[in-house]
């Protein structure tokens, strides 16, 4: 969802292709026809993503890491990449493509101050560049953060220290971009904790009833 929502804020005068890396098999089958590469991974295929990146960069490929995994470990990722994007990716990007058309990458994207970016102003993420037939569910993020500071979550709070609420109106146009695609989809809600904030969860719910839509998610035991 990360990649799909900067592909969401990059002009159109950018040609962009999606790939998951498990479609991809090994290095020696990776596409090399690219001007700049972003990466985006989970924790548990941490080392796979350092490959990867190293594996562009090393044919002259520049490459830009980000999430929460490599916000955590960014000096790790930093000596696999060329740039490494630290906090929230919405605000960061376009000046990544500013600097790249300039050739001018910097080793550092920092948001600052964290966690100010409004989901009011979130894009809609390019739904259109996944082939549905590969899912079993598509993911939609409705929140981001949590208000509690649970010692052993390593969720979007290392991102974000202010929880935020989406617009419904944005999520029930997300949620009928992906239909557009997918016709009856399963869809996870990609949030720290759902329904924290009890009266924006009741919004929600009300309108995603006439939507018939499969989904789950999680929240805390309250």
């Amino acid at each position: 969802l990360g990649l799909l929502t900067l592909a969401g804020l990059t002009p159109e005068r950018f040609a962009i292709e999606y790939h998951e890396i498990t479609d991809l098999r090994n290095l020696n089958e990776l596409p090399v026809h690219f001007d700049l590469v972003a990466l985006s991974t989970f924790t548990a295929q941490f080392y796979e993503a350092c490959d990867v990146a190293d594996f562009y960069r090393s044919r002259g490929i520049p490459v830009v890491m980000g999430g929460i995994t490599v916000s955590a470990l960014a000096e790790q990722a930093g000596q696999y990449c060329t740039s490494v994007v630290i906090g929230e990716g919405e605000p960061l990007w376009p000046e990544v493509l500013g600097d790249f058309e300039r050739g001018a990458l910097k080793p550092r994207y920092v948001q600052t101050p964290p966690g100010q970016f409004d989901l009011r102003d979130a894009p809609m993420p390019r739904f259109d560049l996944l082939d549905p037939a590969k899912y079993n569910r598509i993911t939609v993020q409705t929140s981001r953060g949590c208000p509690h500071r649970c010692e052993f979550c390593a969720s979007s709070i290392l991102l974000t220290p202010r929880y935020k609420v989406k617009p419904v109106g944005k999520i029930l146009a997300e949620i009928h971009a992906i239909k557009r695609i997918w016709p009856r989809p399963f869809i996870e809600f990609a949030d720290d904790n759902s329904f924290v904030n009890r009266e924006h969860s009741k919004r929600l719910l009300r309108a995603l009833m006439p939507e018939k839509l499969r989904w789950f998610t999680e929240a805390d035991v309250r």
